[in-house]
């Protein structure tokens, strides 16, 4: 990791999304980071808004060009972790969405365009964006606080998912719903309860699946695992039973650590060492199954 020129250890704050968003918007959040370049992992997100008010991103996604953020950009959901460099000084205003969120918000497929950083310009019409870009300029001048931003950002992401023929099909909307609630059932859900939970052919839960989480269901089920473990051993105070029933989902102590790489881009002994690796593990971040780890 690059530590030259280093200022304090970046920090990342989580801004809770208003009650009628949640089922579009995990999480807002703000990102600061001080002068020079910070190397980082990010872990295997949900699909993100980055606003940059000061400073730019990169992240190297695996097997894609380099997805470079200024401005306001857009990152599809990312299927793997990588590499991610911050150059300062930074702060980011942004929201992650939820699977529903995504697909209202852009229109495309998680299979189609994972692991992608889009110009918002590239996928929002000028009036969408107009709103933003202005309080943008607001943050800049100092006229905003960075958590007034996020509201702006959040309106408009209201604004555009509500619109007319935007929401996914109503079956769609239903079969994701499933999926959720049975990601949220058990640190290791069986495949097969979940086909067993809704009306729809293997096949076609296979398919939508992949259409608005990027894999099938054993795929998605051994990404979630992997992050919930990651979270368990980047955060020591959650409990000793739900550390030992995450871990517990394991073959071995090789397959556990082939995931958390996979997924976090760390092996399980360094997901403390980070300067960003405990904030972006926070169950806070990714979404209700995770935040399921702190409520218990």
């Amino acid at each position: 990791m690059n530590r030259s020129t280093r200022s304090p250890r970046p920090q990342l704050e989580y801004v809770d999304a208003s009650s009628d968003m949640r089922d579009l918007v995990h999480t807002l959040f703000v990102i600061r980071a001080g002068e020079g370049q910070t190397e980082d992992i990010m872990p295997a997100y949900s699909a993100q808004l980055f606003s940059f008010v000061e400073g730019a991103g990169l992240i190297a996604f695996p097997d894609r060009e380099v997805g470079r953020s200024v401005g306001i950009t857009l990152n599809a959901p990312m299927l793997r972790a990588a590499p991610m460099l911050l150059d300062g000084p930074v702060l980011n205003v942004g929201a992650s969405f939820t699977p529903l969120g995504w697909a209202a918000f852009s229109g495309l497929a998680a299979d189609k365009v994972h692991d992608t950083a889009f110009p918002a310009n590239t996928l929002l019409p000028q009036e969408s964006l107009a709103p933003v870009e202005a309080a943008l300029a607001r943050c800049r001048a100092g006229e905003l606080s960075p958590e007034s931003y996020c509201r702006v950002i959040e309106d408009m992401i209201r604004q555009v998912c509500r619109a007319p023929n935007r929401a996914p099909r109503a079956d769609h909307a239903d079969l994701v719903t499933a999926i959720d609630a049975w990601l949220e059932s058990a640190f290791n859900p069986s495949v097969g309860v979940l086909y067993e939970s809704v009306d729809l052919g293997q096949r076609q839960v296979q398919r939508l699946c992949r259409r608005y989480y990027g894999v099938p269901p054993a795929q998605l089920v051994k990404r979630y695992r992997a992050i919930r473990a990651a979270m368990l051993l980047a955060h020591e105070e959650l409990s000793a039973e739900l550390r030992d029933e995450v871990l517990g989902a394991y073959f071995d102590q090789a397959h556990l650590i082939h995931d958390v790489r996979r997924y976090t881009g760390r092996t399980p002994k360094s997901l403390v060492k980070g300067p960003l690796a405990q904030d972006m593990l926070d169950p806070e971040g990714h979404g209700q199954s995770a935040k399921k780890l702190r409520d218990e």
